[in-house]
C-alpha cells in the first residue's frame, strides 16, 4: 500500500476534529468503508481523486490550503471566516467583499500586519 502525503493525513484529521465529526460519521458523508477512511487518517493508503475531493468537500477544505498550507494562517479569526464564507451565496459574498474593500480603501495607516491582535 502506497504511503499517503503526510500533510493530507494531518489535515483532514485536523478538519474532522475542527468539525466534530467521527471518523465513522466521514467516511459515511463520502461514501467509503469507515476502516479505508481511518487508514487515510493515519497516513495509510492514498485516496482515488474523486474520493479526495469528497473529502476536502465534505471537511470543507480547499485544494489551496492542501496545496499551500503556508497561505492558511492558523488564526482562529482567520478560520472563523472562512468557515463562514462557505455559508454564504453568491449575493451575501458579493456584500461582504464590497464591505471589506470599502473597509481597506478607508483604513488610514493600511498596513500589511495579518497577526492576530
Amino acid at each position: 500500500m502506497s504511503e499517503i502525503d503526510p500533510k493530507l493525513d494531518e489535515l483532514i484529521k485536523k478538519k474532522r476534529i475542527e468539525r466534530r465529526l467521527t471518523q465513522e460519521e466521514v467516511a459515511e458523508l463520502v461514501g467509503c468503508h469507515p476502516q479505508y477512511y481511518k487508514n487515510l487518517e493515519n497516513g495509510k493508503g492514498m485516496p482515488s481523486l474523486p474520493m479526495f475531493c469528497k473529502i476536502m468537500w465534505t471537511l470543507h477544505i480547499s485544494a489551496d490550503e492542501y496545496v499551500w498550507p503556508a497561505q492558511y494562517p492558523d488564526n482562529p479569526t482567520y478560520k472563523s471566516l472562512l468557515n463562514l464564507l462557505d455559508q454564504c451565496d453568491k449575493y451575501m459574498l458579493s456584500v461582504l467583499l464590497a464591505t471589506a474593500e470599502a473597509l481597506l480603501a478607508n483604513t488610514p495607516n493600511k498596513t500589511n500586519d495579518k497577526t492576530e491582535k
